[in-house]
This record gives structure tokens, sequence and C-alpha cells, in this order.
């Protein structure tokens, strides 16, 4: 049998193969040890996140706030600081800001590495309600959010002794309706139920306004009977209108 090492260039091959050898297995565990490596940084950085001070939360930022105070929503929000960030259940928070009167919507996010983000919108009010010496703001839905004890020259003041959801509602409505000329002679509202919805005129006169339904062709057609001499002008059926 010949001597394989003396065989010419058989020897000089070897350590050429052997480096073939080794990079074929690198390529064949890389992938393993690269993942591996992959996950332990994983590993680690989730533990930092989730259970280390590194991210707690150390700031609160407000938003949105016009009538409410920084303050009045930082305390409703009760935000755990120096909680880890990643663990703060922001949905509670919500939820907590959203039981003020005054937030329509709300909405919370973390702003890393050290902040959570509470941004409130607030209701927008459509009427103004008479109770006793005060005046409550009523938003489009009928909610009452506010109270305050000068009146708003901006609103419609409603008198109804009835807090009823749907008919504030529906009188928001109306006030929504009223075009310029019309929202010019009124001096209020007032509805003992949704459907007896009256708009009180400057000069004792009155716009009979039934209910809500149909109410921007009812400001249409109470607009048009401004021209007529009366002093009750009847739109409840916008079709038939009368005055006298």
């Amino acid at each position: 049998m010949a001597d394989r090492s003396r065989v010419p260039g058989l020897a000089d091959a070897r350590p050429g193969l052997r480096r073939r050898r080794r990079r074929a297995r690198w390529r064949r565990v890389r992938p393993v040890v690269l993942a591996g490596v992959g996950l332990g940084l994983a590993v680690v950085l989730a533990v930092v996140v989730w259970f280390t001070p590194v991210f707690s939360v150390r700031e609160v930022r407000i938003e949105g706030t016009r009538l409410l105070t920084s303050t009045q929503v930082e305390s409703r929000a009760r935000v755990p600081v120096g909680q880890p960030l990643a663990q703060v259940r922001l949905q509670q928070i919500s939820d907590r800001v959203a039981t003020l009167p005054e937030v329509e919507s709300v909405s919370t996010t973390r702003r890393w590495p050290s902040a959570v983000q509470v941004v409130v919108t607030e209701r927008t009010a459509r009427v103004q309600r008479i109770n006793g010496s005060t005046y409550q703001w009523v938003d489009g839905s009928g909610v009452v959010f506010h109270t305050q004890t000068q009146r708003d020259p901006r609103l419609v003041v409603v008198n109804t002794t009835d807090t009823d959801r749907r008919l504030l509602g529906d009188l928001a409505t109306v006030a929504q309706s009223l075009t310029p000329r019309l929202r010019s002679e009124v001096t209020g509202m007032k509805a003992q139920s949704p459907d007896t919805i009256t708009v009180v005129l400057r000069g004792g006169r009155s716009v009979v306004w039934g209910s809500a339904e149909e109410s921007a062709t009812k400001a249409q057609v109470a607009t048009a009977l401004l021209q007529v001499k009366a002093t009750v002008y009847d739109v409840s059926s916008p079709a038939n209108p009368t005055s006298r």
C-alpha cells in the first residue's frame, strides 16, 4: 500500500480541507448560535423592561384639557409612578379618566422610556340648561357635563324640569339647526317632553317646534315665517306651517 503522506500534493491539501470542513460546520451551526444569542438578548431585554426600574414611569403627560385641569385628570388617572412602564395597564387608566363628566373620550399611551401620555377630548356644549341659579352645559347627546354660575352668551338657554337625556339631546339638536337669522331672535327654548319643544323669540313671540325630527327643514321654514307679523309660528309640521 502506498504511503499517502508521500503522494505528491496530498500533504499540502490537508490544511485546506480542514479549513473547508470547519467553515462547513460553522455554516451549519451558525444559525443555531445566532438564534441562541438573539434569544438570550431578548430575555435580558425583557427582564430589563418588565422587572427593573430602568424603564419605570417617571412622568405623566396630560393633553387636551380646557375645562378640566391637568391636576384633575392626573388625580383621576392614578398612573402608577415608579412601576415599570411595560406593566402599566393603559385601559384601566383610560377607564378611570372617562368617568369625569367633562370627558367625551380618552386615549392613554406609553411614551418610552419613562412617560405615560393621557390625551382627553372634552365634551362640546350645545345648549345650557337653567338649574336654579346655575347653568348646566349639555352636549349633543344630552349629557350634562359642566355647571357654572354665569350664562354663556354663545349658548341657547333651555328651560325644562326634565333632565331626561333624550330630551336634552333633542333640544341640542334643535339649537344646532337654527339658522343665523333665527338664532339672532332666539332668547331660549322650553319643553316638557321630546314632542313639545318650543323656541322662544324676542318680543314675546315663539315657534312651536314639536319634536327634533326634520329640525334643519323646520329652521328654514321658521326663518321664512319671520317675515310674517305674528306671535306664534308653528313649524311642527314643516310641510304645513302656520302663524297667528
